[in-house]
């Protein structure tokens, strides 16, 4: 509903609600009888509620807010009276861009609710109240008016508890019965309060604010992240200022992450006054899910692309403990880590992470042998860690062969090093080749933007592509990218492979019409007899075919010869990597001989019997576990490969007429002719072959 529509609705609403109250109105709105119901348990909340003439705003939580958050059920006449502000909250209903981002009003119980606006396109808007989203664009219904009355429905929990004093008298405050019946307390926080008092000018202008002077988004790094830092002396005022946001940049984790998770603020560490914006340092706010659990993480992540002073090139990850605690200057996250500041190597940054229990022990497995990359005197290197989970996914008999082949570990190990390199994501694009310490294969990758602003990196090599899951974490040595699959390793076979990659669609679909399926889909896996190198065109290149060749070879009467034109893209019993094509002139494949040439960076397959040319992707090898793919961008087929098995089956039925006449004449030879005749039919209908005698053939 645009904005010009809504006016005679907003108008139309008054008028026929003015002698009601928002208790009256909440009875009729089916989606909040639970907070009516927690509402009514209080005398207070429902007095304001009941009086008409009250000029409130009331952010009201839907039902499938206390569904899916049954805590919210037990909230305290104090926190119900966090959702309502004692003014009139227009500006949601007006469809307009606001000067701010942010607007501060005050609530019932004399704390502050901090509204929310971004623009997810232009004239379309989201708005949150604290970690709120109001949600009533959702279900068409904006700012229901009662008398003096607004009421906005939010759908995801509001967050906890205003504090009722700033950021710094959160950390300083002794007494414990302010955090009594709070979710949150700072008892975690004697290492940060330690600091603040010996940088008194920093605790009081930036923590210690008044909420008249700006508001702020601080994240507060408790006991145990300072435990971390190696060298504590490097932990100063600067490293502090790291961890607040410029001014009037109060962000919850839900508007956060609505907003896409890569909009970028300032931190007021590089600001000439603590007014202006300077991105040099970026704040963020990150999550990771959990595919065994489903549950997520969140985390603030600091990051600088160039190197100031003691903060080093790269990212800083911090899971948030303990979010949404919304102070009298802006809003405070707890986390575990110290933001911008960098002391560990990526050998320790390894060892203290959960999730790398696995990598760490076939690290260890080898020795020292691919270690000394991650010490302290190895020399910058950017290394790509699987976590534990991308472990689980290797097939159970290719585990037990990496465990016994200690040579063929190191090389993997080896293939997720890039040395004398820092490789961050800012200068990764599609275009990105970066060598190894292998030495023979080399790294792709791809840079996906699906949807808008949701940037996702993935890594190539060793014919598996994996997600970059948790990107430039800052070492001391260098960079660490978290990936979710071990390169290398093969997880599936080539059928299972080709049915989910999309690029390979179409050949999917021809190929499950044919035997050859069966042959790329073997049951025993690694075995030299199993191995092939399949060529498949991409869906592309199937567009390059003639259509009337492309639909007479899918009509249902061709399979025999469409079955010989994928023969043609596959050598059997060798597995080739794209490394090892530049040893190789040619290859044979179904007894046809193919050149490989090199044009440029590429290598290209050239067919001389049919004059065909196919290019071979780069980045596009895919490792299976009976073999590699490469992708082609055109198909090695010709119009004579569609009269070749009908010729050869009709020569072939006439000889074996003749011999049945032959026979017929010496009945005691007729078993054994039939018999023949079976088998040699047989063997033209699996394997035709092009006729030898046609004039088109060159």
């Amino acid at each position: 509903m645009d904005r010009l529509s809504r006016i005679p609705f907003l108008f139309l609403l008054f008028f026929q609600s003015i002698e009601a109250d928002l208790w009256t109105e909440m009875a009729r709105i089916s989606d909040l009888q639970q907070f009516r119901a927690l509402c009514g348990r209080y005398t207070v909340t429902q007095a304001y509620m009941e009086d008409s003439n009250a000029r409130v705003t009331v952010f009201a939580p839907v039902d499938d807010v206390f569904t899916y958050n049954p805590d919210i059920r037990a909230l305290d006449q104090k926190e119900t009276l966090s959702h309502i502000v004692d003014s009139q909250v227009v500006e949601l209903g007006l469809g307009k861009k606001w000067e701010k981002q942010c607007l501060v009003r005050s609530t019932i119980n004399s704390g502050y609710i901090y509204i929310t606006q971004f623009e997810n396109n232009p004239g379309n808007f989201s708005y949150f109240a604290n970690a709120g989203m109001v949600c009533n664009h959702a279900s068409n219904q904006w700012g229901m008016i009662s008398g003096e009355q607004y009421l906005y429905k939010i759908c995801t929990p509001i967050g906890h508890r205003p504090y009722p004093g700033t950021a710094l008298s959160f950390i300083r405050d002794r007494e414990d019965y302010i955090f009594v019946d709070r979710q949150y307390n700072n008892r975690d926080l004697n290492d940060l309060r330690d600091i603040l008092d010996r940088t008194p000018d920093i605790a009081l202008v930036i923590f210690g604010s008044s909420a008249w002077n700006g508001f702020h988004t601080f994240f507060l790094p408790n006991d145990k992240a300072f435990s971390k830092i190696i060298d504590r002396n490097r932990v100063d005022r600067e490293v502090l200022l790291a961890h607040v946001t410029g001014i009037n940049r109060v962000l919850f984790t839900w508007p956060w992450m609505y907003d896409g998770g890569l909009h970028y603020y300032p931190s007021v560490r590089f600001s000439s006054n603590i007014i202006e914006d300077n991105f040099k340092l970026k704040l963020v706010m990150r999550n990771i899910t959990d595919r065994r659990t489903g549950r997520y993480d969140l985390y603030a992540v600091s990051e600088v692309y160039e190197r100031y002073g003691q903060f080093r090139r790269g990212s800083v990850w911090a899971k948030i403990i303990t979010p949404n605690i919304p102070v009298q200057n802006g809003v405070v996250h707890i986390i575990d880590n110290v933001l911008g500041i960098v002391t560990n190597t990526i050998d320790q940054l390894l060892m203290d992470n959960p999730k790398c229990f696995t990598l760490m022990r076939y690290i260890n497995t080898i020795g020292q042998i691919v270690r000394n990359y991650f010490s302290a005197t190895g020399g910058l290197v950017t290394f790509f860690a699987p976590w534990d989970e991308g472990f689980d996914r290797i097939p159970e008999q290719i585990e037990r062969r990496l465990l016994r082949d200690k040579i063929w570990l190191e090389q993997i190990l080896k293939l997720h090093i890039v040395p004398a390199k820092e490789l961050t994501s800012d200068e990764i694009t599609n275009d990105t080749i970066v060598n190894t310490v292998d030495n023979m294969r080399q790294l792709y990758f791809i840079r996906g933007e699906w949807p808008t602003n949701n940037i996702t990196y993935y890594v190539i090599g060793g014919g598996v592509k994996t997600a970059i899951i948790q990107e430039n974490v800052a070492a001391t040595n260098g960079i660490i990218h978290y990936i979710e699959r071990v390169l290398g390793v093969p997880y599936q076979s080539l059928w299972e492979i080709l049915k989910n990659e999309t690029r390979l669609q179409r050949s999917y679909e021809m190929l499950n019409n044919l035997q050859l399926k069966y042959t790329l889909d073997p049951w025993q896996v690694l075995t030299p007899e199993q191995n092939m190198t399949f060529f498949v065109p991409i869906d592309e290149a199937w567009e390059k075919v003639p259509p009337t060749l492309l639909n007479r070879m899918n009509d249902g009467k061709h399979w025999l010869a469409l079955q010989y034109v994928y023969k043609r893209h596959i050598i059997q019993g060798q597995a080739l990597m794209y490394t090892d094509l530049r040893e190789r002139t040619y290859v044979m494949m179904n007894d046809e001989k193919v050149v490989i040439r090199r044009r440029g960076r590429y290598f290209e397959l050239y067919w001389p019997r049919g004059n065909r040319v196919a290019r071979i992707i780069e980045g596009g090898e895919i490792a299976g576990i009976n073999g590699y793919m490469h992708m082609i961008d055109n198909v090695l087929i010709y119009e004579p490969d569609l009269r070749a098995s009908a010729t050869l089956v009709q020569e072939t039925a006439g000889t074996m007429l003749v011999l049945a006449v032959v026979a017929f004449n010496h009945r005691r030879l007729l078993g054994i002719t039939l018999i023949l005749f079976i088998v040699i039919s047989s063997y033209f209908e699996l394997v035709p072959h092009t006729n030898a005698h046609d004039e088109s053939i060159p």
